[in-house]
Protein backbone atom coordinates (compact mmCIF):
# COMPACT_ATOMS: atom_id res chain seq x y z
CA UNK A 1 0.00 0.00 0.00
CA UNK A 2 1.56 3.24 -1.21
CA UNK A 3 1.82 5.89 2.15
CA UNK A 4 3.38 8.72 0.93
CA UNK A 5 3.04 11.05 -1.77
CA UNK A 6 6.57 12.90 -3.65
CA UNK A 7 5.27 16.28 -4.73
CA UNK A 8 7.90 17.74 -7.34
CA UNK A 9 6.99 21.23 -8.50
CA UNK A 10 9.35 22.43 -11.04
CA UNK A 11 10.22 25.03 -13.75
CA UNK A 12 12.77 24.83 -16.23
CA UNK A 13 14.53 22.06 -14.71
CA UNK A 14 15.61 19.83 -17.87
CA UNK A 15 18.81 19.26 -16.44
CA UNK A 16 18.06 18.03 -13.08
CA UNK A 17 14.37 16.81 -12.92
CA UNK A 18 14.89 13.04 -14.35
CA UNK A 19 17.63 12.66 -10.77
CA UNK A 20 14.88 13.94 -8.81
CA UNK A 21 11.97 11.90 -10.26
CA UNK A 22 13.82 8.64 -9.99
CA UNK A 23 15.31 8.91 -6.37
CA UNK A 24 11.34 9.45 -5.61
CA UNK A 25 10.74 6.81 -7.31
CA UNK A 26 13.39 4.05 -6.44
CA UNK A 27 12.58 4.57 -2.40
CA UNK A 28 12.91 1.39 -0.53
CA UNK A 29 9.08 2.05 0.50
CA UNK A 30 6.09 2.75 -2.50
CA UNK A 31 5.34 6.08 -3.66
CA UNK A 32 3.24 8.30 -5.40
CA UNK A 33 4.66 11.04 -7.35
CA UNK A 34 3.09 13.89 -8.61
CA UNK A 35 5.48 16.17 -10.47
CA UNK A 36 3.82 19.79 -11.38
CA UNK A 37 5.55 22.46 -14.28
CA UNK A 38 5.34 25.72 -13.27
CA UNK A 39 5.18 27.22 -16.91
CA UNK A 40 8.84 25.81 -18.01
CA UNK A 41 10.27 26.48 -21.13
CA UNK A 42 13.01 24.00 -21.75
CA UNK A 43 12.96 20.57 -22.02
CA UNK A 44 11.34 19.61 -18.78
CA UNK A 45 7.85 18.44 -19.78
CA UNK A 46 9.00 15.98 -22.56
CA UNK A 47 11.60 14.73 -20.41
CA UNK A 48 8.92 14.63 -17.43
CA UNK A 49 6.00 12.50 -20.13
CA UNK A 50 9.09 9.97 -21.73
CA UNK A 51 9.21 8.48 -17.78
CA UNK A 52 5.39 8.76 -16.89
CA UNK A 53 4.87 6.56 -20.37
CA UNK A 54 6.32 3.89 -18.56
CA UNK A 55 5.81 4.72 -14.75
CA UNK A 56 2.67 4.21 -13.57
CA UNK A 57 2.79 6.04 -9.86
CA UNK A 58 4.06 8.77 -12.00
CA UNK A 59 1.52 11.92 -12.60
CA UNK A 60 2.54 15.19 -14.58
CA UNK A 61 0.54 18.26 -14.01
CA UNK A 62 0.95 21.28 -16.35
CA UNK A 63 0.53 24.89 -15.43
CA UNK A 64 -1.02 27.15 -18.07
CA UNK A 65 1.36 30.32 -16.99
CA UNK A 66 4.26 30.22 -14.20
CA UNK A 67 2.45 30.77 -10.83
CA UNK A 68 5.24 30.08 -8.35
CA UNK A 69 6.01 27.16 -6.35
CA UNK A 70 3.36 27.40 -4.10
CA UNK A 71 0.49 27.11 -6.54
CA UNK A 72 2.35 24.29 -8.24
CA UNK A 73 2.45 22.38 -4.52
CA UNK A 74 -1.11 23.41 -3.89
CA UNK A 75 -2.27 21.84 -7.19
CA UNK A 76 -0.54 19.29 -6.40
CA UNK A 77 -1.42 18.40 -2.72
CA UNK A 78 -5.21 18.84 -3.91
CA UNK A 79 -4.91 15.89 -5.24
CA UNK A 80 -3.07 13.41 -2.52
CA UNK A 81 -5.16 10.36 -2.04
CA UNK A 82 -2.14 8.94 0.98
CA UNK A 83 -1.35 9.77 4.35
CA UNK A 84 1.39 11.78 3.87
CA UNK A 85 2.82 14.55 2.05
CA UNK A 86 6.79 14.92 0.94
CA UNK A 87 7.56 17.94 -0.98
CA UNK A 88 11.24 17.68 -3.63
CA UNK A 89 12.27 20.43 -5.37
CA UNK A 90 12.95 19.89 -8.99
CA UNK A 91 16.73 20.06 -8.79
CA UNK A 92 17.35 18.37 -5.67
CA UNK A 93 17.20 14.08 -4.96
CA UNK A 94 17.17 11.57 -2.30
CA UNK A 95 18.91 8.61 -0.51
CA UNK A 96 16.36 5.24 -1.59
CA UNK A 97 15.83 5.11 1.86
CA UNK A 98 15.13 8.12 3.33
CA UNK A 99 11.09 8.31 3.15
CA UNK A 100 10.73 4.44 5.09
CA UNK A 101 13.14 6.04 7.69
CA UNK A 102 11.19 9.60 8.20
CA UNK A 103 7.64 7.10 8.22
CA UNK A 104 8.84 4.93 10.51
CA UNK A 105 10.17 7.61 13.57
CA UNK A 106 7.09 9.71 12.32
CA UNK A 107 4.49 6.85 12.89
CA UNK A 108 6.03 5.91 16.04
CA UNK A 109 6.42 9.22 17.67
CA UNK A 110 3.05 10.67 15.95
CA UNK A 111 4.06 13.30 14.78
CA UNK A 112 2.38 15.24 12.22
CA UNK A 113 5.62 16.90 10.32
CA UNK A 114 8.95 15.22 10.79
CA UNK A 115 12.17 16.79 8.93
CA UNK A 116 15.58 15.38 8.31
CA UNK A 117 18.44 17.90 8.46
CA UNK A 118 18.98 18.87 5.33
CA UNK A 119 22.77 18.18 3.00
CA UNK A 120 23.91 20.86 0.87
CA UNK A 121 25.99 19.91 -2.25
CA UNK A 122 27.74 21.33 -4.98
CA UNK A 123 26.11 20.47 -8.70
CA UNK A 124 28.29 17.34 -9.10
CA UNK A 125 28.02 12.86 -8.72
CA UNK A 126 29.14 12.99 -5.09
CA UNK A 127 26.73 13.81 -2.67
CA UNK A 128 29.40 12.58 0.06
CA UNK A 129 30.96 15.97 0.04
CA UNK A 130 27.89 17.93 1.18
CA UNK A 131 27.35 19.60 4.47
CA UNK A 132 24.66 19.79 7.20
CA UNK A 133 21.85 22.50 6.65
CA UNK A 134 21.32 23.38 10.91
CA UNK A 135 23.82 21.15 13.16
CA UNK A 136 27.30 20.28 12.41
CA UNK A 137 26.87 17.71 15.51
CA UNK A 138 24.01 15.11 15.68
CA UNK A 139 20.86 15.83 17.51
CA UNK A 140 18.82 12.79 17.68
CA UNK A 141 15.61 14.01 17.79
CA UNK A 142 14.35 17.47 18.66
CA UNK A 143 10.76 18.50 18.86
CA UNK A 144 9.91 22.04 17.66
CA UNK A 145 7.40 24.70 19.39
CA UNK A 146 6.61 27.90 17.23
CA UNK A 147 8.94 29.73 19.63
CA UNK A 148 11.92 27.41 18.75
CA UNK A 149 10.99 27.20 15.22
CA UNK A 150 10.93 31.02 14.66
CA UNK A 151 14.73 31.66 16.39
CA UNK A 152 15.90 29.03 14.53
CA UNK A 153 14.93 30.83 11.66
CA UNK A 154 16.53 33.81 12.50
CA UNK A 155 20.68 33.99 11.13
CA UNK A 156 21.90 35.82 14.48
CA UNK A 157 21.10 31.61 16.11
CA UNK A 158 21.59 29.94 13.13
CA UNK A 159 24.58 31.36 11.04
CA UNK A 160 23.55 32.65 7.43
CA UNK A 161 21.12 30.47 5.04
CA UNK A 162 20.89 27.42 8.03
CA UNK A 163 17.39 28.38 8.71
CA UNK A 164 14.90 25.38 9.50
CA UNK A 165 12.47 27.14 6.62
CA UNK A 166 14.38 25.13 4.06
CA UNK A 167 14.11 21.99 5.43
CA UNK A 168 11.53 19.25 3.59
CA UNK A 169 9.44 17.55 6.24
CA UNK A 170 7.12 14.75 5.43
CA UNK A 171 3.95 16.00 6.51
CA UNK A 172 0.42 14.71 7.66
CA UNK A 173 -2.34 14.95 4.65
CA UNK A 174 -5.04 14.98 7.22
CA UNK A 175 -3.34 17.70 9.45
CA UNK A 176 -3.34 20.14 6.65
CA UNK A 177 -6.84 19.19 5.37
CA UNK A 178 -8.48 19.20 8.94
CA UNK A 179 -6.83 22.62 9.63
CA UNK A 180 -7.25 24.26 6.48
CA UNK A 181 -3.64 24.94 6.12
CA UNK A 182 -2.00 25.20 2.28
CA UNK A 183 0.94 27.29 0.96
CA UNK A 184 0.20 31.06 0.67
CA UNK A 185 0.27 31.52 -2.97
CA UNK A 186 1.21 35.06 -2.84
CA UNK A 187 4.85 34.41 -1.54
CA UNK A 188 7.87 33.10 -3.96
CA UNK A 189 10.28 33.43 -0.53
CA UNK A 190 9.49 31.80 2.78
CA UNK A 191 6.51 30.32 1.49
CA UNK A 192 7.69 26.89 3.84
CA UNK A 193 8.11 29.25 7.07
CA UNK A 194 5.16 30.52 6.63
CA UNK A 195 3.27 27.01 6.18
CA UNK A 196 5.30 25.60 9.00
CA UNK A 197 4.37 28.36 11.44
CA UNK A 198 0.93 28.37 10.48
CA UNK A 199 0.97 24.61 11.73
CA UNK A 200 2.82 24.93 14.50
CA UNK A 201 -0.20 27.36 15.88
CA UNK A 202 -2.98 25.19 15.29
CA UNK A 203 -0.67 22.14 17.02
CA UNK A 204 1.10 20.15 14.92
CA UNK A 205 3.86 17.94 16.76
CA UNK A 206 7.17 18.86 13.87
CA UNK A 207 10.35 16.92 14.78
CA UNK A 208 13.68 17.04 13.07
CA UNK A 209 16.06 13.97 12.98
CA UNK A 210 19.69 13.85 11.57
CA UNK A 211 20.12 13.48 7.81
CA UNK A 212 18.03 10.31 5.88
CA UNK A 213 19.14 11.98 2.81
CA UNK A 214 17.80 14.91 1.37
CA UNK A 215 19.98 16.24 -1.07
CA UNK A 216 19.57 20.14 -1.72
CA UNK A 217 21.89 20.67 -4.61
CA UNK A 218 23.64 24.66 -3.98
CA UNK A 219 23.04 26.13 -7.09
CA UNK A 220 25.03 29.31 -7.54
CA UNK A 221 22.31 31.07 -9.41
CA UNK A 222 19.20 29.33 -7.80
CA UNK A 223 15.86 31.08 -8.00
CA UNK A 224 15.37 30.87 -4.19
CA UNK A 225 18.27 33.62 -4.56
CA UNK A 226 16.45 36.30 -6.66
CA UNK A 227 14.26 38.25 -4.68
CA UNK A 228 12.76 41.59 -4.51
CA UNK A 229 11.47 44.12 -1.78
CA UNK A 230 8.04 43.12 -2.68
CA UNK A 231 8.82 39.39 -1.49
CA UNK A 232 10.53 40.74 1.64
CA UNK A 233 7.30 42.37 2.46
CA UNK A 234 5.03 39.85 2.19
CA UNK A 235 7.11 37.87 4.99
CA UNK A 236 6.93 40.26 7.04
CA UNK A 237 2.97 40.69 6.66
CA UNK A 238 2.98 37.21 7.37
CA UNK A 239 4.78 37.56 10.95
CA UNK A 240 2.18 40.92 11.78
CA UNK A 241 -0.52 38.21 11.12
CA UNK A 242 1.04 35.30 13.09
CA UNK A 243 1.51 37.95 15.84
CA UNK A 244 -2.75 38.95 16.09
CA UNK A 245 -3.45 35.04 17.20
CA UNK A 246 -4.33 35.05 20.30
CA UNK A 247 -3.58 31.80 21.89
CA UNK A 248 0.06 32.55 21.18
CA UNK A 249 2.70 31.48 24.58
CA UNK A 250 4.50 34.46 25.69
CA UNK A 251 7.91 33.21 24.60
CA UNK A 252 6.77 32.27 20.54
CA UNK A 253 5.15 35.69 20.27
CA UNK A 254 8.69 37.08 21.35
CA UNK A 255 10.10 34.56 18.85
CA UNK A 256 7.68 35.66 16.21
CA UNK A 257 8.14 39.42 16.81
CA UNK A 258 12.44 39.21 16.81
CA UNK A 259 11.77 37.54 13.43
CA UNK A 260 9.16 40.29 12.37
CA UNK A 261 12.10 42.66 13.25
CA UNK A 262 14.63 40.79 11.11
CA UNK A 263 12.05 40.99 8.03
CA UNK A 264 11.21 44.62 8.45
CA UNK A 265 15.19 45.40 8.41
CA UNK A 266 15.71 43.19 5.41
CA UNK A 267 12.83 44.73 3.61
CA UNK A 268 13.90 48.34 4.22
CA UNK A 269 17.13 48.01 2.97
CA UNK A 270 16.01 46.07 -0.28
CA UNK A 271 13.37 48.31 -0.65
CA UNK A 272 15.70 51.10 -0.43
CA UNK A 273 18.03 49.95 -2.76
CA UNK A 274 15.29 49.71 -5.46
CA UNK A 275 13.86 53.29 -4.86
CA UNK A 276 17.40 54.61 -5.56
CA UNK A 277 17.66 52.14 -8.67
CA UNK A 278 14.43 53.71 -9.76
CA UNK A 279 15.64 57.00 -9.17
CA UNK A 280 12.22 57.23 -7.19
CA UNK A 281 12.55 59.80 -4.38
CA UNK A 282 9.26 59.84 -2.97
CA UNK A 283 8.98 55.87 -2.79
CA UNK A 284 12.16 56.21 -1.10
CA UNK A 285 10.81 57.80 1.82
CA UNK A 286 8.60 55.06 2.55
CA UNK A 287 11.75 53.91 4.73
CA UNK A 288 11.21 56.82 7.33
CA UNK A 289 7.74 55.26 8.75
CA UNK A 290 10.14 51.76 10.33
CA UNK A 291 10.60 51.37 13.82
CA UNK A 292 13.99 53.13 15.53
CA UNK A 293 15.88 49.82 15.55
CA UNK A 294 14.97 48.73 12.05
CA UNK A 295 15.70 52.68 11.28
CA UNK A 296 18.97 52.10 13.24
CA UNK A 297 19.91 48.82 11.53
CA UNK A 298 19.05 50.68 8.21
CA UNK A 299 21.89 54.02 9.21
CA UNK A 300 24.46 51.50 10.31
CA UNK A 301 23.95 49.19 6.93
CA UNK A 302 23.92 52.42 4.75
CA UNK A 303 26.84 53.65 6.50
CA UNK A 304 28.62 50.35 6.01
CA UNK A 305 27.73 50.19 2.16
CA UNK A 306 29.22 53.56 1.70
CA UNK A 307 32.81 52.13 3.04
CA UNK A 308 32.17 49.54 0.59
CA UNK A 309 31.47 46.86 3.58
CA UNK A 310 27.67 46.17 3.01
CA UNK A 311 27.29 44.91 -0.74
CA UNK A 312 24.59 45.35 -3.04
CA UNK A 313 22.41 42.79 -2.88
CA UNK A 314 22.75 40.81 -6.64
CA UNK A 315 19.11 40.75 -7.18
CA UNK A 316 18.53 44.89 -7.20
CA UNK A 317 21.09 45.27 -9.52
CA UNK A 318 25.10 45.67 -8.14
CA UNK A 319 25.48 48.76 -10.27
CA UNK A 320 22.94 50.85 -8.07
CA UNK A 321 24.50 51.77 -4.96
CA UNK A 322 23.45 54.51 -2.57
CA UNK A 323 24.77 57.61 -2.60
CA UNK A 324 25.54 60.35 0.52
CA UNK A 325 22.43 62.33 -0.31
CA UNK A 326 20.18 59.14 1.13
CA UNK A 327 22.53 58.65 3.99
CA UNK A 328 21.84 61.68 4.55
CA UNK A 329 18.52 61.27 4.31
CA UNK A 330 18.24 58.63 6.73
CA UNK A 331 20.13 59.75 9.08
CA UNK A 332 17.78 62.92 9.83
CA UNK A 333 14.91 60.34 10.51
CA UNK A 334 13.27 58.86 13.11
CA UNK A 335 10.49 56.41 13.53
CA UNK A 336 7.63 54.61 14.13
CA UNK A 337 5.62 51.35 14.06
CA UNK A 338 3.65 51.42 11.00
CA UNK A 339 -0.26 51.20 11.63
Amino acid sequence: MIEITVVIPCYNNAATIEAAILSALRQTVPTQVIVVDDGSSDETVPKVQVLAASEPNLALLIQPQNRGPSAARNRAISMVETEWIAILDGDDFMHEDRLRRLLEIAEDKHFDFLADDLIRVDPGPDPKRGSRLWSDQPIGLVELDLARFARENIDKYTGSRRELGYLKPIMRTGFLRSNSISYNESMRLSEDYDLYARALVAGARFGVVDPCGYFSVDYPNSLSKEYAASDLRKILDRDIELLRHPDLSPDARKAVAEHKTLAHKQWAWMHLIEMKRDRNLTGALAVIAVPPQVMGALILRTARHLAGLEPVPSSAGGEHALDQGVAALLAATGGCEPA
